[in-house]
């Protein structure tokens, strides 16, 4: 008698689980940890050899290999891509706009404090490792992790909340190492970084598209460059 064949999407135990999301986000967390902790290597190293190996290329293996599924499930589409961009820029434009604000809090005046990449790289540069950026932790926090969260809980409020605290947490090696904000300008980093990751997971859960939030983080990542 003939087998039916069994759908590979329709196979996966993993599924009906978040356990192996936390351990997958803590070995990537402990490799970026170390590597930021023992090399300093120029931020084009980072953006377009580090990030890619740490954070996209297990995330494509996992995906191919192991759970023998589409890209299409992390948000690699050209579905409505239009429609992606538009709103992309739109909520870019606004978190702009909130960066800008932060500054203005911070200094009492409009105040331009270009980051020392800024000043070294010049803006197009920035700009091209800026969407580098985007790209590589937008794939992981939410293509990855919020979609695998949500798919295993169902519970939507609590995998927006959950991924959006593996964001941030990526960003802490950087904080230490790198960036060393304190003060008012750490506090406003982590806030400005909570709402950007609460607001990329609820675009991508509408879209089921990276576009949006990809073009979102990057308006972010430049006025953080230039104004934060």
């Amino acid at each position: 008698m003939k087998r039916k064949a069994i759908h590979p999407e329709k196979n996966i135990p993993l599924r009906n689980s978040t356990e192996w999301v936390f351990q997958f986000w803590a070995w990537q967390l402990l490799a970026w940890s170390l590597y930021r902790y023992f090399f300093r290597f120029p931020e084009p190293v980072d953006e377009f050899i580090v990030k890619p190996v740490v954070f996209i290329l297990p995330v494509f293996w996992f995906v191919l290999r192991i759970e023998k599924r589409s890209l299409g499930t992390i948000g690699i589409t050209s579905k409505k891509i239009i429609s992606s961009i538009l709103i992309g820029c739109g909520f870019g434009l606004l978190f702009a706009g909130e960066a800008i604000l932060a500054n203005v809090f911070k200094y009492g005046s409009l105040t331009l404090t270009p980051a020392p990449a800024v000043l070294l790289y010049g803006v197009p540069m920035m700009a091209i490792l800026s969407l580098a950026t985007s790209i590589s932790e937008e794939l992981l926090s939410r293509g990855f992790f919020f979609s695998r969260l949500f798919e295993a809980s169902k519970d939507l409020i609590q995998s927006v909340i959950m991924s959006t605290l593996l964001f941030v947490a990526f960003h802490v090696p950087i904080l230490l190492t790198s960036l060393r904000f304190q003060g008012t300008t750490l506090i406003l980093f982590f806030i400005t970084s909570f709402v950007l990751g609460l607001t990329n997971s609820l675009i991508f859960h509408k879209t089921k598209s990276l576009v949006a939030p990809i073009l979102i983080h990057f308006f972010w990542n430049m006025t953080v460059a230039v104004f934060l």
